[in-house]
């Protein structure tokens, strides 16, 4: 069986299309990109950041399998270096053993092709694109989450993912109908709160596009992170764009300083897997010198509390953002996103798998970005 590796091109949507479809009808949902030009992250003259697909083909007419290889330029402790993330390596091995080695196919090709290279955003330790970073000797490392409820009642009856069982789901409603949870719920986040909001002091801006402001904050932060993705008004333009109304662009002020920004959302879920029918407040994207991570946190959460969600959510991996959440009053929760990372690149890191990532830079606003807020 002799399968190679190509670029996506206009001739192979097609055979894209049955690929799909014989993965939806073993009941999958997952499934190749339509088209062979990204609707997010085209490849364009002068961009540093991009994307590309490529795919797994047998005698050059069949699809068993892709992926995307998203490129982007990072700083690495003030050093910028382009690096790569292979977004959703899927190959027909889900459905039929006789594939099993195409996703490892597809992810050596990744690593010919940048050997400085993650993965963002994974979901279950067990899935078998997991198995195989294992087997390269990648580690696998859980984004921290944290979470705060804005409105018990609507979260008790609608947080799908702790109403699994019938002994749970009637718990919770009598938390909901007695007013115990509300009394709980508020209780010890307010106990857990450390900071408050000096109102005279810090100002919140909804703005629609960054611009110089955000280029000088940037050059403040870049040498302030093992690693981070840059993060200047080009960038964030193109990652945020202003015709885009699903993201909301909060500029955070300090005296008229500005400090920070952050990239919120104002989901209303429906039949969520997590989340049922709540409206979700998510920070899925941020920026601020470590020291006034806890000013810019306190104004995002005020923001989406008066903004009416039941709930707010966030992934941040930089132990002065996990402080901020924690500080704000915000629960520490089980996560599903995940961070992975070829050898070359914990190499560069150099530290220790169980300490990098709390002197890194990542959230949702990497990789896939908030697909699934």
């Amino acid at each position: 069986m002799q399968i190679k590796i190509k670029p996506y091109s206009k001739d192979m949507i097609e055979p894209v299309i049955d690929f799909n479809q014989r993965l939806a009808k073993e009941g999958l949902i997952f499934k190749l990109p339509k088209t062979n030009i990204p609707e997010w992250l085209p490849k364009i003259e002068n961009r540093n950041i991009y994307q590309e697909y490529f795919l797994a083909i047998q005698n050059d007419s069949i699809v068993r399998g892709g992926y995307t290889l998203k490129h982007q330029e990072f700083s690495f402790n003030g050093e910028i270096i382009s690096i790569g993330v292979a977004r959703a390596p899927l190959s027909e091995g889900i459905i039929d053993n006789a594939f099993n080695l195409v996703a490892l196919q597809l992810l050596t090709d990744a690593l010919k092709k940048q050997p400085l290279l993650y993965g963002l955003g994974l979901s279950g330790g067990e899935e078998p694109i997991n198995k195989i970073y294992r087997t390269l000797g990648w580690p696998i490392i859980s984004v921290p989450f944290y979470f705060k409820v804005n409105n018990p009642s609507n979260f008790l009856r609608d947080i799908t993912f702790l109403r699994r069982t019938r002994f749970n789901k009637l718990l919770f409603d009598c938390f909901a109908i007695t007013g115990i949870g509300f009394i709980v719920i508020k209780l010890i986040q307010y106990l857990l709160r450390k900071v408050e909001n000096n109102e005279n002091s810090l100002s919140i801006e909804i703005v629609e596009e960054f611009s110089m402001w955000a280029d000088k904050l940037w050059e403040e932060c870049k040498n302030k992170f093992s690693m981070i993705a840059v993060r200047d008004s080009n960038v964030l333009n193109i990652l945020y764009p202003r015709d885009n109304d699903r993201f909301i662009r909060l500029k955070i002020s300090f005296k008229d300083c500005v400090i920070g920004w952050v990239i919120v959302l104002n989901t209303q879920m429906s039949n969520h897997k997590q989340f049922g029918d709540m409206r979700v407040g998510s920070i899925i994207d941020c920026l601020a010198l470590p020291q006034n991570a806890s000013r810019v946190l306190i104004c995002a959460t005020k923001y989406l509390e008066k903004a009416g969600v039941d709930l707010i959510i966030s992934n941040q991996t930089h132990h002065s953002w996990c402080s901020a959440l924690k500080n704000a009053g915000f629960f520490n929760g089980p996560s599903n996103f995940n961070f992975t990372a070829s050898k070359k690149l914990i190499k560069l890191l150099n530290y220790p798998a169980e300490i990098m990532i709390s002197n890194m830079h990542l959230n949702r606003g990497d990789c896939d970005g908030p697909i699934n807020l």
